[in-house]
C-alpha cells in the first residue's frame, strides 16, 4: 500500500461529524484533508487527521450525525476508495455495525490476531478505549454503509458503574449479536429518515442503550443485576410534571433522569419498572393523547397541534398519530 491510499476509516467516521477543513494537497491526482475536529463527545484535545487519496474524497450519498452527553451515532452510506489502509488511536470505545463487502482485507487490534474481513453484512466490530487496530480493505462495488457509537469512557464509566464494575471489557471484530444487532439496526433506520427525524429522547435511548449493550456483550465477568427499582413516589410526580409541561419541547433522556438524580441508564430501568414502557414510549403517547384532546377541543390547523404537542412538523405528526391512533388526524378530527 503507498501513502497516497492510506486512510483512517474509524477516524473517517469521525470526520464527517466533525468540521472539516478542506485543503488541496500539492501534488498531482491527490487531494489531502485535514481535520479540525473540534470534538463532540467532551473531550478537551483537538485532533489533526491527514487523508490521502489517488482520487478525491468520496462524498456520502447518505450522512447523519447526532451526539448527547458521553455518545454520538453517525450513520453514512457511500462509496469508498477502491483500496485503503485504516488505524484507530483508541482515544474512545468504538462500536461500528457494518453493511460492508469487501473484495479483500484484513483487520488487527492490538495484542489480538488478525482477522480477515469479506462479507461483513450485519456484522459488528467494538474496540474499547484503550486499544488500537489497523488494517487494509479493498470495498466490492456498491454502497456501503456504515453506523458508528462513540462513547466518552469517562462519561460511560459513570453509567455502569453499578452494573459492571470491575468488568474489563474486551474487543470483538465482525461477530453478530441479536440484541445489540437489533439497535444498531434501529439507528441505522431511523438516523439517515429527513422525512419523519426521531425525537431527541428516543435517538438518545437508542444510542445510549447500544453502548451499554455493548458492554454486556463485551465485558469478560460483570456483577449480575439482582432486580430493578421503581422510582419514588416523588420522583414520578416530578417526571409526570415535567413532560406534561414541556410536551412541546424536543426533551432529552439527559434532562428527565436529571430530575430523578439517577444516570441515564438507571433512570430508563427504574422508569420501565414503574410505567411499564420506556420513557421515549410514555412521551410519545402523552404526545398523542394530547393531540387527540386538542383535535377534537379547538379549530387549530393540524399543523400547529403538531407543533403544540413536540412533532417537528404535520408529516411527522401524521405518521406518528396513524401508527398509534389507525387514522389520520383529520379523519380523526372529521369523525370526532
Amino acid at each position: 500500500m503507498t501513502g497516497q491510499n492510506r486512510m483512517d476509516l474509524a477516524q473517517f467516521h469521525i470526520l464527517l461529524l466533525s468540521r472539516a477543513l478542506f485543503a488541496p494537497a500539492k501534488g498531482e491526482g491527490a487531494k489531502a484533508i485535514a481535520i479540525h475536529d473540534a470534538h463532540t463527545m467532551s473531550m478537551s484535545e483537538q485532533t489533526e487527521l491527514r487523508l490521502d487519496f489517488k482520487e478525491a474524497a468520496p462524498a456520502p450519498e447518505i450522512y447523519a450525525a447526532r451526539s448527547w452527553r458521553g455518545v454520538s451515532v453517525q450513520h453514512s452510506r457511500l462509496k469508498l476508495p477502491a483500496e485503503y489502509e485504516f488505524t484507530w488511536d483508541g482515544r474512545c470505545h468504538y462500536l461500528a455495525h457494518h453493511d460492508l463487502v469487501l473484495a479483500d482485507g484484513e483487520m488487527e487490534v492490538s495484542g489480538e490476531r488478525p482477522v480477515a474481513g469479506r462479507d461483513l453484512r450485519d456484522q459488528m466490530t467494538y474496540v474499547p478505549v484503550g486499544q488500537t487496530f489497523q488494517g487494509w480493505a479493498k470495498p466490492a462495488d456498491r454502497l456501503n454503509a456504515f453506523t458508528v457509537v462513540c462513547f466518552d469512557p469517562a462519561v460511560m464509566e459513570e453509567e455502569v458503574q453499578a452494573e459492571f464494575s470491575g468488568a474489563v471489557a474486551r474487543p470483538g471484530l465482525y461477530f453478530k449479536d441479536d440484541v445489540l444487532g437489533a439497535t444498531m439496526r434501529k439507528l441505522a433506520r431511523v438516523m439517515p429518515d429527513s422525512q419523519m427525524p426521531a425525537s431527541r429522547i428516543y435517538a438518545e435511548t437508542l444510542g445510549l442503550t447500544a453502548a451499554l449493550e455493548m458492554f454486556r456483550v463485551a465485558v469478560a465477568r460483570y456483577r449480575p443485576n439482582h432486580g430493578v427499582g421503581q422510582l419514588s413516589r416523588s420522583q414520578r410526580e416530578m417526571v409526570r410534571s415535567y413532560v406534561e409541561e414541556n410536551l412541546s419541547k424536543d426533551m432529552g433522556l439527559d434532562e428527565l433522569a436529571a430530575l430523578c438524580g439517577l444516570s441515564r441508564y438507571h433512570f430508563s430501568r427504574a422508569f420501565k419498572e414503574t410505567f411499564s414502557e420506556p420513557p421515549y414510549q410514555y412521551v410519545t403517547r402523552r404526545r398523542i393523547e394530547e393531540a387527540r384532546d386538542m383535535l377534537v377541543e379547538t379549530k387549530l390547523p393540524v399543523a400547529d397541534i403538531a407543533v403544540a404537542c413536540g412533532f417537528k412538523g404535520a408529516s411527522q405528526f401524521g405518521r406518528a398519530f396513524r401508527l398509534a391512533v389507525g387514522t389520520t388526524p383529520l379523519a380523526f378530527r372529521r369523525r370526532a
